[in-house]
């Protein structure tokens, strides 16, 4: 469920995102003007004009979620070193720092750094809870130690 609200949340910084990223395909701007000009465009003219625009957010939409599987895999591997390592899962100043880039690189990419920062609270909170449980999965496997008498 919240790899699916981690892939929304990046659809949505993605549609926020395209016009600092994406130029419009070289007849875009002519198939406007025409749309201006017409009174009203039929639903296949619709669908025509937004067609590369479509084509350009499903590409982008794919990536961010290939490169979310790709982040969360990461996440297990950190979840694993952290669990053998006795490293804490939740580690509060590595998550504002994490944030804090991620709204500095939005700015400087033209998009909402609160948008962002949103994004990422919800990647972070959702890998913060795979650590824990992983920690915990693992804490239930260990043996019980022995007692001192």
């Amino acid at each position: 469920m919240h790899k699916l609200l981690c892939a929304a949340a990046f659809t949505a910084l993605s549609l926020t995102a395209i016009p600092a990223i994406a130029a419009p395909p070289a007849n875009a701007t002519e198939q406007t003007m025409t749309a201006k000009n017409n009174a009203k465009l039929t639903s296949e003219q619709e669908k025509a004009l937004l067609a590369p625009y479509r084509a350009k957010l499903d590409t982008l939409d794919a990536q961010i979620v290939a490169l979310l599987g790709e982040r969360f895999g990461v996440i297990r591997d950190v979840a694993k070193l952290k669990a053998e390592n006795g490293i804490a899962p939740i580690l509060p100043d590595r998550i504002e720092e994490v944030v804090s880039h991620a709204r500095a690189k939005a700015e400087k990419a033209g998009v909402d750094p609160k948008l962002v920062e949103q994004i990422y609270r919800i990647i972070i909170d959702t890998a913060c809870r795979e650590e824990e449980e992983y920690a915990r999965a693992q804490q239930a496997k260990a043996p019980p130690q022995a007692k001192p008498e």
